[in-house]
């Protein structure tokens, strides 16, 4: 996939998602297409797939066409993205709230890669801060680590209160 991914698509289980939604679209377009070809009245439902799906098809489709071939390919080239994309995980102190979530793949779209896929995690034991895992190496930037870190600093600031 030339094209960086939906602000909405953050780990490859969205991506996944994502890709079994187009799947189900392009088994309802086959079957659409094999209705047509043979005369047969009445349409299904088209399958309710999600923005972040709509958005890949459309963009998708301004380039390679509106075909059953062509959604197969998507598919594919959204499966190559899943193998191949780098991934992170970034556990904060508690849940990440959606806007902090956005700002985060933000960032680490702009600067890392387009496709990074990173996972949220959470760990009440850090205090706050965050630790980042890519591949093999973690970052840690907890208030923990800190705290751990400096603390008989910390201890000499306590004692001064």
């Amino acid at each position: 996939m030339n094209a960086s991914l939906p602000p909405q698509i953050v780990s490859a289980q969205d991506l996944t998602v994502v890709i079994h939604e187009l799947a189900d679209y392009t088994s309802w377009a086959t079957h659409e297409t094999i209705k047509r070809r043979v005369g047969v009245a009445g349409r299904q439902e088209v399958p309710v797939i999600s923005p972040a799906a709509t958005e890949l098809l459309s963009t998708w489709a301004k380039e390679h066409g509106n075909s059953v071939e062509s959604y197969r390919q998507l598919i594919e080239s959204l499966e190559r993205v899943i193998a191949s994309s780098p991934t992170i995980t970034i556990t904060l102190a508690g849940p990440a709230p959606q806007a902090v979530r956005e700002h985060l793949v933000s960032w680490c779209r702009k600067n890392l890669s387009a496709n990074v896929l990173v996972t949220f995690a959470f760990n009440r034991t850090l205090l706050g801060g965050m630790v980042v895992r890519a591949g093999s190496r973690i970052f840690d930037w907890s208030l923990r680590r800190r705290l751990m870190d400096h603390g008989r600093e910390f201890t000499e600031v306590l004692a001064r209160v």
